[in-house]
This record gives C-alpha cells, sequence and structure tokens, in this order.
C-alpha cells in the first residue's frame, strides 16, 4: 500500500504555524507508518470562483492531481493539527479503500458528552452575543445550510479524512463543481455538502475519535470554567498589540490552560484546533 499524508499550507502565518508545532511531529508519525507527507503551498485552482472561497474547499481537489494516482490511500489533515506519536496507531488501518475513513463530528469524545459541550458552548456564546447557528442535531446541521432534511444522524469532520484516488476522486470533484459556500462560507465551508454526500450514500468508515480530537469540545465537555477565563481589558489591548505585531499569541497560559491542553494531547492522536488556532503555541512546553 502506497500512502500519503497531504495538507494545504497557503501564507506565511500557516507556514509558520505549521512548521514550529507541527511538521516534526507529522514527520515522525509519516516514518513510523510509512506515510510520504506532501505539503501544498499553492492553491491547486487559481480561477476567480476558487478565489471568492475558502481555500479549505481545494482539500476536494486533492485526488485530481499528477502525483495522487501513484497512491492508494491519501490522508487529508487540516494544517491545525498536532500529532501525538506517543499514542500513534495507523489512521488508515480500518478503512477499506471504497470508504472514507473519517470522525462523527457529533460523537467527539462520544455522543452524549458531546451534546453537553455543545449546549456548554451554546450557553457561553448565547452569553457573549457571539452570533451562532444552533446545529443540535446532525439534521438540523443540514438543514440549516439548505441541504436537504434527510434526517441524517451524523456529520463527518472534514478537517482529517482517509480517502483513495482510484474509488473517491470523482464524487470529490462533484462535490468541489457543483456546491458552493453558503453565507459567504462563514457556515463551515465545504463541510455540509462534503458530509451530506458521503454519509447519505454511506460511503464513510467511521474511525476512532482520537483521530480528529477537536480542543474546542473537548475543552467544553471537560474544562468548561476555561471557557470563562477573560483577560483583563488592559491585557486584551496588550495581546491584540502583540498579534498585529507578530502574527502570534503571546505565551500566556495560565497553570489550569496548560494542564487542560496536556490532558487533551495525552488522549488524543490526532489534536486538532479547529476554531483555536491561537491555543498551539500554548503546546510549546508539552511538545
Amino acid at each position: 500500500m502506497k500512502k500519503a499524508i497531504v495538507t494545504l499550507c497557503i501564507g506565511e502565518k500557516y507556514k509558520n504555524l505549521f512548521d514550529e508545532y507541527c511538521r516534526s511531529n507529522w514527520t515522525a508519525y509519516c516514518d513510523m507508518f510509512n506515510f510520504d507527507l506532501i505539503v501544498i503551498d499553492q492553491n491547486l485552482d487559481t480561477s476567480e470562483r476558487a478565489s471568492k472561497r475558502s481555500p479549505s474547499w481545494q482539500k476536494l481537489l486533492i485526488l485530481s492531481q499528477p502525483w495522487s494516482d501513484k497512491y492508494d490511500q491519501i490522508v487529508w489533515v487540516d494544517t491545525d493539527v498536532i500529532i501525538n506519536t506517543n499514542n500513534a496507531f495507523d489512521i488508515t488501518s480500518s478503512v477499506p479503500l471504497e470508504k472514507v475513513g473519517g470522525v462523527d463530528q457529533y460523537a467527539i469524545p462520544t455522543k452524549e458528552i458531546f451534546d453537553i459541550s455543545l449546549k456548554r458552548l451554546y450557553d457561553v456564546w448565547t452569553r457573549d452575543k457571539v452570533p451562532f447557528i444552533d446545529n443540535r442535531t446532525p439534521a438540523s446541521y443540514y438543514a440549516n445550510r439548505g441541504l436537504p432534511v434527510n434526517q441524517l444522524q451524523k456529520v463527518m469532520q472534514a478537517g482529517i479524512f482517509v480517502c483513495s484516488p482510484s474509488h473517491h476522486r470523482e464524487r470529490f470533484e462533484y462535490i468541489y463543481h457543483n456546491y458552493e459556500d453558503t453565507h459567504g462560507g462563514e457556515w463551515n465551508f465545504e463541510n455540509p455538502a462534503m458530509s451530506y454526500e458521503l454519509v447519505k450514500d454511506d460511503l464513510v468508515k467511521w474511525i476512532a475519535p482520537q483521530f480528529n480530537f477537536c480542543v474546542i469540545n473537548i475543552i467544553s465537555a471537560f474544562y468548561p470554567y476555561l471557557l470563562n477565563i477573560k483577560p483583563s481589558a488592559l491585557k486584551s489591548f496588550y495581546y491584540k498589540i502583540v498579534r498585529r505585531l507578530t502574527e502570534k499569541e503571546p505565551l500566556q497560559t495560565s497553570e489550569a490552560e496548560l494542564q487542560a491542553l496536556k490532558n487533551i494531547y495525552e488522549l488524543s492522536v490526532f489534536m486538532h484546533f479547529a476554531g483555536c488556532p491561537h491555543l498551539m503555541p500554548k503546546m510549546k512546553s508539552i511538545l
């Protein structure tokens, strides 16, 4: 089996983040399980249409590249992922070639705990007047984005997945060319369309949540007190200035935050900072 891990890393800010916190542990994982590592640093589609939506859509084109045909399986991983090689096992080991391997977004780490986690997040966002879409069920996740109401009970989290060029190229191209962002992309970019097309046709082999351990969900489930930590006005102003000058979050990490991140890291294989990449620099002392 010829396998590769592929990601798209465009822009100096994201390249620096990837090089500092991801490249070494990704490389170690690839060495352990015989993957090639392919880091794409340019858009695969440079059309006007592509420029008007998130580069995240272009993960659907990785099976259409001249180099992709030489691989039996390709693993897509978003760049905001840190791999814990201490817990590592091969993400492709249980995924048949004809299936797309993915994690159920509504079961990280379990369905019951995710329900609690989501409610807590919604409570915090409501309190802080943060706009959000109420997606308490998979069916509402699809319906709120204009997809058919179909009672699907799972949503594939598309930040990490296993696929096969020989089996999934045409389906991925269909999704890329036939769907658009909803509400300018702020409603999860390609994830709804990709999940809908794959789940409705029973193309997903569900894999362990440790392969897409979403940090924000785990914090909300097990460390909800961290959601209430707010810097003082002076410190908040300082953080904004530092970020503007350095494009990095200053490493001001409480002991509680550090311990929570360490615990999450120790439970994960692929620790995914979706929606909270500003927490990645806080991992410096853990890695």
